[in-house]
């Protein structure tokens, strides 16, 4: 069983705001970076791995405006999903 806490923060929490703007670009990246993904299988039938996502995606505002460690954490739970996905795909 796991245990796991729950805070829920409104809007007229004193902390919202600090963890408002974090959420919004970690979301507006990861849906830039799966449209990327989902554009280059349609199109071109390939699949983009995370280097390909972090080498065209280093230069964007949503990337670069969190820390390191946090865009690539993130363009790395995309490449594992996208792989379960496939793997999925291929097992229909």
């Amino acid at each position: 069983m796991r245990l796991v806490e729950r805070h829920i923060i409104q809007k007229n929490h004193r902390f919202y705001p600090e963890i408002d703007q974090p959420c919004f670009l970690s979301k507006n990246l990861y849906n830039y970076a799966n449209y990327l993904v989902r554009q280059s299988w349609i199109f071109e039938k390939t699949n983009n791995s995370y280097y390909d996502l972090q080498k065209t995606l280093s230069t964007q505002s949503d990337y670069q405006a969190m820390p390191a460690k946090v865009s690539q954490q993130i363009l790395m739970i995309l490449d594992r999903n996208t792989e379960e996905f496939f793997s999925s795909e291929r097992s229909l």
